[in-house]
């Protein structure tokens, strides 16, 4: 299976800036460009980047208001922020981690210490997904808890279920093979599982969620697909 991109969300108004980071960031992540936080949010929303970028001084909402909205929002909520900032005092420092930034890049930056910081983020996320709530648009998954809500509705899910779904939608846009499958929902299982079970524990996660039907894609001689 090839692993999808890590997405990276860049909401940063200065177009010579945007291009930059495009440039450095594209070859390696999938990125989205915005100019403002508004737009920046409704991306976030939207298409559940794994890292956002985010300038703080931005046209029509400042980025410190734009990361006190995201970390508000449960859809938005789990996903890192570092700041990139032409303030750079200890106080404007402080006050962006306080509102939940998770890093603070004064401007200007050095590139290579920002793809290294970046990666750290990153890093640091997937080691702590086991546990973390994972939101993919309408979809949260609660790990701990093992609880899903589909558009802030609660839906049960079996077991075998909750992992399929969990799996799937932690790679959302990759195709997962059946073996994958298998392997992330054999310790739960206590019945056989083949490829046969797994096509009918989906049939049911659709039943139970018709959205799904969407979402989750089966790829011939394969696996399946979470499309956002």
């Amino acid at each position: 299976m090839v692993a999808a991109k890590k997405k990276i969300l860049v909401i940063e108004d200065n177009e010579d800036t945007r291009k930059f980071l495009y440039q450095i960031l594209s070859k390696e992540y999938e990125i989205t460009l915005a100019d403002n936080a508004v737009l920046g949010i409704d991306y976030a929303r939207n298409q559940s980047p794994d890292l956002i970028l985010l300038d703080i001084m931005l046209p029509h909402l400042s980025g410190l208001d734009a990361c006190q909205l995201l970390k508000k929002d449960e859809k938005t909520a789990n996903i890192p922020v570092i700041f990139l900032s032409a303030k750079s005092k200890v106080s404007d420092i402080t006050s962006g981690l306080n509102l939940g930034a998770d890093d603070y890049i004064s401007k200007p930056f050095d590139y290579k210490e920002l793809v290294a910081r970046v990666k750290a983020r990153l890093r640091i996320g997937a080691n702590a997904g086991a546990n973390a709530n994972l939101v993919v648009g309408d979809l949260w998954i609660d790990n701990t808890n093992r609880a899903v809500k589909y558009n802030n509705k609660s839906v049960e899910l079996t077991l075998t279920e909750f992992d399929i779904l969990r799996k799937l939608a932690g790679n959302a846009g990759a195709t997962v093979s059946r073996k994958d499958i298998i392997d992330a929902v054999r310790h739960h299982s206590k019945k056989p599982i083949n490829d046969r079970t797994i096509d009918v524990h989906i049939r049911a996660i659709r039943k139970k969620i018709p959205e799904m039907q969407k979402h989750l894609s089966s790829v011939y001689g394969i696996g399946y697909r979470y499309e956002k």
